[in-house]
């Protein structure tokens, strides 16, 4: 089948499962509605999937069923419990003079949307539970497998990694992040980014249980804002560190220091130079540090324990590349790498020919957006002048030969039609030469692993969550505000990217997103079932009903600032969106720029001792 048609079939397929989970999400919460109401005599105008004017209708039983034009949601017009004409897409309701409803039956009705979505989600863990669900290594230890000395908190500022400062170390395992437990690692990301603790300056602040060597240590940390999305410009904490996890040979590559000195696929490596591994990270610094002189490896073979000498090669993984610096303004930095006609497996030199050069990085300056109209991807083919790209070094020389001038260039842009750009101020060229890792030259094995969490744990951690999170929200000490909450676009751009990858995940955020959609619906909030309930119980508590103008005039108020809400988190989905696009285009980009390893032949095969 050609490409176009899988990747069509498999969107079609994506689309679909959104349309499952995200739209039967919903349509579960409304039955749950709609069964009561019906169950207790209540009088069921219509039964919506979606706000708005209606697309598509029909009647039966007395009960008009619509799908909606806005998917935000839905509801079942109940005219008994609540006038809502205004909100639920102007219908009429029925003339006749109903008998009033009973506390007991309202609540009842009100209770059941959410109701079904926890059995829905019980439901749904049942079965994730018994098929189980992929999870990382990584994602299911709290053991540190790297401890970051610096971090990038934007595209121009660095900070001194907090864990390192406070003496995290690789190896220590977590226990617990400001008192919650914590069982796998994304229970401390979760429990971290959600966090509201501050120090006497104000200063974020979290505190670490970790055991090491049997003990158990307490660490103050002092987490950064680091951005998440460039776009969106979400800020969230951070102290850098990374998960554990094991070392396991998945392939070796032709005549690599690692196959030629005996290390075989499965292989798991334990140590180096007598100190423990417990990251590829690790092992990479590790020997960069060496600077590729020889080093031992612990390997655990079945069930053997091998010694393995071996001299890592210091190989090329990058191609040149060429950076301009705005001469006013040093801090604004474009990276050009070579547009080649097809992919190198070695990087190019200086002068071989080129058909342009890619835009791989943009950093804007301490003086404004010098390169506003230039994007990641962008394509550099010559001078305004006359001066072609045929190789880094003529490139180099063209603009060393302008000097002080402002150069011009033509760009050709994936998203509009070629142009000239001038460069705000004369640009410095630089040629960087190919970077070089010390390597041992083998893919580690990555398989996930199968999981099956109970029902009940699963429903834990996702109540835990929804209630973290909505605490922060009216934290002042936390960072998370309400552009950092996801709204229906995001929501199904989730279910989309996971049914990608696999319907377990799918499945794994439905029960999550029903039990945050019990959650929240039962807040005592007008509009929401909570609301409902919270005005009925005011009217059983005074002996009569609430005045209907107050009610209907405060359930338009915060209908309105319930869809402006939605408005504003789906404004953030987009930006971020857009956001991940520009990652991933730069992600496009590293297949110019990133190299596959190449080993030479001819290295001499170390011994294996057995202990």
């Amino acid at each position: 089948m050609p490409t176009s048609f899988y990747t069509l079939f498999a969107n079609i397929e994506a689309v679909l499962w959104v349309i499952l989970f995200f739209g039967g999400s919903i349509f579960v919460h409304e039955l749950g509605h709609f069964l009561a109401a019906r169950k207790r005599g209540l009088q069921v105008d219509r039964f919506s999937i979606g706000f708005g004017p209606k697309i598509l209708s029909w009647k039966r039983g007395g009960v008009e069923y619509c799908i909606s034009l806005l998917p935000l949601g839905g509801y079942v017009a109940l005219p008994q419990l609540a006038d809502l004409q205004e909100i639920e897409g102007g219908y009429k309701k029925t003339s006749n003079k109903l008998p009033p409803v009973s506390y007991v039956d309202r609540l009842l009705v009100l209770v059941m949307g959410a109701v079904f979505n926890l059995i829905f989600a019980f439901f749904l863990a049942t079965l994730l539970w018994a098929v189980g669900q992929p999870m990382s290594e990584e994602e299911g230890t709290t053991v540190v497998g790297y401890v970051a000395k610096t971090l990038h908190l934007d595209e121009a500022r660095m900070a001194p990694g907090p864990a390192y400062l406070a003496g995290i170390q690789v190896g220590d395992k977590v226990l617990a992040v400001d008192g919650v437990s914590v069982k796998r690692f994304t229970d401390i990301e979760q429990t971290l980014v959600t966090g509201s603790g501050r120090d006497a300056e104000g200063h974020p602040q979290v505190n670490f249980l970790i055991e090491r060597a049997g003990q158990q240590i307490e660490l103050s940390l002092k987490p950064v804002l680091a951005l998440a999305n460039m776009t969106s410009g979400e800020t969230l904490r951070i102290v850098g560190i990374s998960p554990a996890h094991s070392i396991t040979v998945g392939q070796l590559l032709p005549h690599s220091p690692a196959e030629e000195a005996g290390l075989k696929p499965g292989d798991c490596l334990l140590a180096i130079d007598n100190q423990p591994l417990f990251s590829m990270i690790q092992l990479s610094e590790y020997l960069d540090s060496k600077a590729g002189g020889p080093v031992t490896l612990s390997v655990l073979r079945g069930t053997e324990t091998l010694t393995l000498q071996v001299a890592p090669a210091l190989v090329a993984y990058t191609q040149p590349s060429l950076k301009l610096s705005a001469q006013e303004d040093p801090g604004a930095v474009l990276t050009l790498i070579p547009d080649s006609a097809m992919p190198m497996a070695m990087p190019v030199s200086n002068d071989t020919p080129i058909g342009g050069l890619l835009i791989f990085d943009i950093h804007e300056g301490d003086q404004g957006k010098r390169f506003g109209q230039l994007h990641i991807g962008d394509r550099i083919v010559g001078l305004a002048d006359g001066h072609g790209i045929t190789s880094l070094t003529v490139f180099e020389k063209a603009l060393q030969a302008l000097k002080h001038e402002h150069p011009t260039a033509i760009i050709q842009s994936p998203h509009e039609a070629t142009f000239f750009w001038t460069a705000p101020s004369a640009l410095i060229p630089e040629i960087v030469a190919p970077r070089t890792h010390a390597m041992l030259g083998f893919i580690r094995n990555t398989t996930p692993v199968i999981v099956h969490i109970p029902p009940l744990d699963q429903f834990k951690n996702a109540i835990r969550m929804t209630f973290r999170v909505l605490g922060s929200l009216f934290n002042r000490g936390s960072d998370i505000g309400l552009n950092n909450l996801m709204g229906p676009p995001g929501i199904m751009r989730v279910l989309h990217t996971f049914s990608t990858i696999d319907v377990r995940l799918v499945i794994a955020f439905t029960v999550l997103l029903n039990i945050n959609l019990a959650i929240l619906n039962l807040l005592p909030i007008p509009v929401l079932d909570g609301g409902q309930i919270l005005f009925a119980t005011l009217a059983r508590l005074r002996g009569r009903p609430l005045p209907q103008r107050l009610v209907s005039s405060i359930q338009e108020t915060f209908m309105l600032m319930l869809f402006a809400l939605m408005l504003y988190v789906s404004f953030f989905d987009v930006r971020r969106w857009q956001g991940d696009r520009a990652v991933e285009k730069r992600m496009e980009l590293r297949s110019e720029y990133y190299l596959e390893p190449v080993f030479s032949p001819s290295r001499g095969v170390a011994a294996l001792e057995t202990k």
